[in-house]
């Protein structure tokens, strides 16, 4: 007689849920955004365009970039394993088994179509700002926009293509970040050495757009463009600047005039007490710069910490307080954990190991690559929750 021992019957340990009709509309969303980007068909077409290289059969030059790109997400010991990691990646997505140096010199031909897709996308990135609506005491501009710049340490046999400053060897990544697209519209590389401010001077200015800078782009020049073009600036005032006041604005909004007497600077005007005695300080000042283009702009004074704080800023006094300027100051913080990201995630703090210049660049694309395709996918992700916010506002009782 054969026996027979059936298991019972048990729950399973995860509880059952249903089906979220959001997962497929989130996994759709973000294979339009991968396949927007790193489309290996797309992007083979794109090198014949650009002449880089024709089809063959040995190496997929849109495979290279997709594994290059996905690879740079990858953890590994060291930036000096990135090859290794994509070329893994390439042929698990189906490119064609090949030796170390005949990879590498594919890799080396697809920087051009990086830096073209790179270009493209993030042009696309600025142009879908327009679409989208600034909040609360950010909804007076049309967009808020950020150029920053962050330094990398990297092999000092790099030294006499990226020098650097404390260090041999650097390489700075220039961006411009905007509030709207949540990351950057721009960026490039440069040597460790190149001031920031060297790099961002827009060709055109944002009208109704707000640009908020540190104290390395302060310039007279780039103030009064911006000003000029119907942009708002806020900036520090750097200690060495010392503009014409024309004005000072007491607590309840009493204008003292100054120019009476002649044309006094803030050092002086504040030393002979020509403003109102008041710790918070709100000041018309004028702006020259040196093709004797003014602008008027005030100064504001905050108190923080201890220490007093001066702005320069186009903002207007009927809306923005002091304070509210002092405040606005601190969306900066915005792009300095964007800039910690991409140190982080994308693991451009590693990229000391690569001595090659070619590698170097094609690692950076990839992870420049990388970060606009999250970029691109969170973006994705906060309309699809703002839109399924509001489908069940219109069916809730």
């Amino acid at each position: 007689m054969e026996l027979a021992v059936i298991p019972p019957l048990r729950r399973s340990l995860r509880r059952e849920k249903p089906v979220d009709p959001l997962r497929d509309r989130l996994a759709s969303a973000i294979e339009a955004s991968a396949l927007d980007l790193l489309d290996p068909e797309r992007l083979a077409a794109r090198a014949e365009d650009l002449r880089l290289k024709e089809r063959d059969r040995v190496h997929h030059i849109g495979l290279i970039v997709t594994a290059l790109v996905l690879s740079s997400m990858q953890r590994s010991s060291d930036t000096q394993g990135r090859l290794l990691d994509a070329r893994r990646t390439y042929e698990a997505i189906g490119g064609a088994v090949s030796g170390k140096t005949s990879f590498r010199n594919n890799v080396i031909k697809a920087i051009p179509l990086m830096r073209d897709a790179l270009s493209r996308r993030l042009r696309q990135l600025a142009a879908a700002t327009t679409d989208l609506e600034m909040r609360g005491r950010l909804a007076a501009f049309s967009d808020v926009i950020i150029p920053d710049g962050c330094a990398f340490k990297l092999a000092s046999a790099l030294s006499n293509i990226y020098a650097g400053t404390s260090q041999p060897a650097e390489l700075k990544l220039h961006a411009v970040y905007s509030v709207c697209a949540g990351g950057a519209t721009s960026a490039k590389m440069a040597p460790g050495s190149e001031h920031d401010s060297d790099g961002f001077w827009p060709e055109t200015w944002e009208e109704g757009a707000l640009y908020i800078w540190d104290l390395g782009y302060v310039n007279n020049a780039r103030f009064v463009d911006a000003a000029r073009a119907g942009a708002h600036v806020l900036q520090r005032l750097k200690g060495t600047m010392n503009p014409v006041v024309l004005a000072s604005y007491g607590p309840e909004g009493a204008r003292r005039d100054l120019t009476t007497g002649g044309r006094v600077r803030l050092q002086d005007a504040c030393a002979l007490g020509l403003v109102h005695k008041q710790r918070v300080l709100d000041l018309d000042v004028e702006i020259l710069d040196s093709g004797h283009r003014t602008v008027l702009a005030r100064v504001v004074c905050v108190p923080f910490g201890g220490d007093d704080r001066y702005y320069l800023t186009t903002l207007p006094r009927h809306v923005f307080s002091p304070h509210d300027v002092a405040e606005l100051y601190r969306i900066r913080w915005e792009v300095e954990l964007f800039f910690r990201g991409w140190r982080g995630a994308l693991r451009l703090d590693e990229v000391r190991r690569l001595a090659s210049p070619e590698s170097l660049e094609a690692m950076v694309l990839a992870a420049l690559l990388a970060a606009v395709l999250a970029q691109d996918i969170s973006v994705v992700l906060k309309h699809l929750a703002a839109s399924q916010a509001a489908e069940q506002a219109a069916f809730s009782p």
